[in-house]
């Protein structure tokens, strides 16, 4: 039964490291770096199962060795028993004289053959003789030795059987073992931990700093639609700016002429003015003539009215004939020039009614002016928006590009450590197994410790595509830190200050000020 045992206990650890070997082989594709340390424990783990296989063995070994130790202290004792018995027989033999005269053998030695001491006595014609003293303390000192050297032999058998003793040790050492064999076990569960947990951050952290060069790509993609949206706005700004100030030229324009022609129409009809003025002095002049000239008629008319020589007529005939003739000449001069002065007058006037046309003109035309002037510069702030809205449009585009590789990699990253995870998983099973058959303590932590470092790294990388905004107030979290963000802030930042002031200033606007400042500093 005890065979069958040890029999059965061994096909059960051949078949449980057979089983770890095909689940070994099955997942010898995909391994953490830490594999070393599961093959460690799993092979721990079945030398602890062979050892407690051995101590098993030589336990049922161990009852019938200290039967057999048992039976060799009985021996002794007995030997011990039998040789006091065989001395005081003998002691009494000789004290009485149960020797042989003839033989010297003891009536005890015979008796130990079978034969009787006294035929003895008669076949040999011998008789019965007592010990001596020296003989009685010589056989006393010999059986004191035998018996001594056989409670020697019975005490070193008490102390214990070598054989058992021999197997004991071998079952105290394996124990020991395999208490080592548990610490070690536990120990290197540890170092997987650590091992595995420093694998994974190292992974998060490439895995991160390439996500945030496509988180960057984002970024920049937003701004720079940021950026050509405020330009577009910018240049309609400047062009309405410019507009004005293009208007408000115009209308100085326009009212320096409209001033010009006004100084000209008053100009104009202060040559009227004049020339009225000019007339009518010219003309009273003459009439204040032509009044003396008419009383002059009037006198000499009167005159010839009366009867008078005829050399007396003749003369005064002569005079009335001066007279008339140069009050024809002044009324003809007052005419004359009348005509000529109103002909100035009329000229003046149509100048001055084609200046109020023009006036007129140019205040109803002026808006006009102002929009033609306007169109001229137009073009210019057109193509600058046009531009822009081009560059706003394949910004867009490369955004959407940069949003759809930032998510391909994610889910990469996702997928690799759901891998990453999944496999920690399987390999921190098969230290439980190895580590529950023989109740060995194993670290199984780190399984827990990565997917709680990917959830800080991850989601820390995967808000600053949306949290750097004006709707954000919290951009980077306490995970938010180290060599990667460092290398994100310093990519982000050199865009940033290759910027112009006006296109700084848009990003400012659209995002959140703490990021921002944190930027620029």
């Amino acid at each position: 039964m005890i065979h069958l045992a040890h029999k059965n206990q061994a096909m059960k650890t051949f078949t449980i490291g057979l089983l770890i070997m095909v689940l070994f082989q099955i997942r010898s594709y995909s391994q953490t770096v830490g594999i070393s340390y599961v093959r460690s424990i799993e092979a721990k783990s079945l030398t602890h199962d062979q050892n407690k296989t051995k101590i098993f063995q030589i336990r049922s070994e161990i009852p019938e060795l200290e039967r057999l130790w048992r039976l060799k202290i009985q021996k002794v004792k007995d030997e011990i028993s039998a040789l006091i018995k065989e001395r005081d027989a003998l002691i009494a033999d000789m004290k009485v004289g149960a020797r042989c005269s003839q033989c010297n053998g003891w009536k005890s030695d015979f008796e130990k053959k079978g034969e009787n001491f006294e035929k003895h006595l008669g076949d040999v014609k011998g008789y019965a003789i007592p010990a001596t003293t020296s003989e009685l303390e010589t056989t006393r000192k010999q059986f004191a030795e035998k018996i001594a050297i056989k409670k020697v032999q019975l005490q070193n058998l008490e102390k214990g059987d070598e054989a058992m003793l021999r197997k004991l040790k071998e079952i105290e050492e394996l124990e020991k073992a395999n208490v080592k064999i548990c610490r070690d076990m536990t120990e290197l569960s540890k170092g997987y931990e650590e091992s595995v947990l420093a694998d994974g951050k190292s992974k998060h952290d490439l895995w991160t700093k390439d996500l945030l060069h496509y988180a960057t790509n984002i970024l920049i993609a937003d701004d720079k639609i940021t950026i050509f949206k405020d330009q577009v706005i910018r240049y309609e700004k400047e062009f309405q700016k410019e507009g004005e100030k293009v208007r408000e030229l115009v209308k100085k324009e326009n009212q320096l002429a409209v001033d010009q022609k006004n100084n000209a129409i008053a100009t104009n009809e202060q040559q009227i003015n004049t020339i009225t003025e000019t007339k009518n002095k010219y003309i009273a002049t003459n009439d204040i003539e032509l009044k003396k000239l008419h009383q002059l008629k009037v006198e000499i008319e009167r005159e010839l009215s009366k009867s008078l020589p005829d050399s007396t007529k003749s003369i005064q005939t002569s005079n009335q004939k001066q007279v008339i003739e140069k009050i024809a000449v002044l009324e003809k001069s007052n005419k004359d020039y009348t005509l000529e002065a109103e002909s100035k007058i009329v000229a003046l006037k149509n100048i001055i009614l084609k200046l109020k046309g023009d006036i007129f003109q140019l205040n109803t035309n002026l808006p006009k002016v102002q929009e033609l002037a306007i169109l001229k510069i137009k073009p210019s702030f057109d193509q600058k928006k046009s531009a822009a809205r081009e560059s706003e449009n394949a910004a867009v585009l490369t955004l959407a590009s940069a949003k759809k590789l930032y998510l391909e990699k994610a889910n990469e990253y996702k997928r690799k450590n759901d891998a990453f995870t999944s496999e920690i998983t399987t390999e921190s099973n098969r230290m439980l197994i190895a580590g529950q058959k023989i109740n060995c303590p194993i670290w199984n932590q780190v399984r827990g410790m990565v997917v709680t470092n990917w959830n800080q790294v991850f989601p820390c990388v995967n808000n600053l595509t949306t949290m750097a905004k004006p709707y954000s107030t919290n951009v980077f979290n306490a995970y938010c830190s180290g060599k990667s963000l460092a290398s994100y802030m310093s990519i982000y930042k050199s865009f940033l200050m290759g910027l112009g002031q006006e296109d700084r200033e848009a990003i400012k606007a659209n995002s959140n000020a703490a990021w921002y400042e944190q930027l620029t500093m």
